[in-house]
């Protein structure tokens, strides 16, 4: 278990609710961290449960930006997510792309410009894109997630926010509504300010104007 697995772990105790609702709240609260506005959700903590999360969120950036020195990107997120599923009964069994498969792929398809995986999950393969464009044209591709998946749509707008891509990730079925979608994430849009904006607006999202 890694330093950030045991700051969740420690947050889940300390919240002392389901530990599949505190990380998905603990994946509010760091979205919301970034926002650049007025974000709606149900919020039902009170001020010593908000400082657990500032700390926890304090924790994950610490971890998150020592793994960074070390390699081009780390999926924090994904990878707790997949090792508490054997500690909490309350998470469910969902697994993603390895990072050397991730890597593997993104060398084949050797993609730049604007990149679209309609099924992103953490965002892993959007993460390995990125690092094979650099490394092929020195330029940041625009990265398209989406997922019907609402957390991992949360996982995937914090992990290209921390990694400084250019993007936005889309929650909604893409095999029933491709051309739908409740909301979505523009990420950073105002870099080199990491943000992350919560837009309902479809116009806002160069998926639907492709």
């Amino acid at each position: 278990m890694n330093e950030f697995e045991k700051a969740f772990v420690e947050l889940s105790h300390r919240i002392n609710n389901d530990p599949i609702k505190v990380f998905d709240d603990a994946l509010t609260y760091v979205l919301c961290r970034f926002s650049t506005g007025a974000v709606d959700v149900s919020w039902e903590y009170g001020e010593s449960q908000n400082e657990c999360f500032e700390a926890f969120t304090r924790a994950y950036l610490d971890y998150i930006g020592g793994q960074l020195e070390k390699s081009f990107w780390c999926d924090a997120w994904g990878d707790a997510f997949m090792d508490l599923s054997g500690q909490f009964k309350s998470f469910r069994g969902q697994f993603f792309t390895p990072p050397g498969a991730a890597n593997l792929c993104a060398m084949i398809s050797g993609g730049d410009g604007v990149i679209n995986d309609c099924a992103c999950g953490s965002a892993r393969m959007l993460l390995a894109a990125q690092e094979q464009a650099f490394k092929k044209s020195g330029q940041m591709p625009y990265l398209i997630g989406e997922d019907i998946d609402g957390m991992c749509c949360k996982m995937a707008a914090i992990n290209l926010c921390v990694h400084g891509c250019r993007g936005e990730i889309i929650r909604h079925d893409t095999l029933r509504d491709p051309d739908g979608g409740s909301y979505g994430y523009v990420i950073n849009e105002y870099l080199p300010m990491p943000t992350i904006r919560i837009s309902k607006n479809r116009s806002d999202f160069k998926k639907f104007q492709i």
